[in-house]
């Protein structure tokens, strides 16, 4: 069984990819929308994508969602870590 990614900041394993300058085709996604009573309003933390056909980006970067640090090199060493021991 694979080992967690693990953030070198905090020690936490869970981390976001931030796309930019995506590209996105036959894209499904999924927008949340929270009540807000103090604003009286609804709120959305952004739109999902939850499946596609393909996704071309310019850049990106990984942050931990603990400490919100970039952890872009530690994330890019474990995925070349875990396809190496899939090989």
């Amino acid at each position: 069984m694979s080992q967690p990614f693990t953030c070198p900041h905090c020690g936490s394993h869970d981390y976001s990819i931030v796309l930019t300058g995506c590209d996105v085709a036959s894209a499904t996604l999924q927008e949340d929308f929270a009540w807000d009573p103090e604003r009286g309003e609804y709120s959305s933390g952004g739109t999902v994508i939850l499946s596609s056909e393909s996704v071309e980006n310019e850049g990106g970067h990984a942050v931990c969602q603990q400490c919100e640090k970039d952890v872009s090199e530690t994330v890019a060493a474990y995925e070349e870590q875990q396809e190496s021991g899939n090989a």
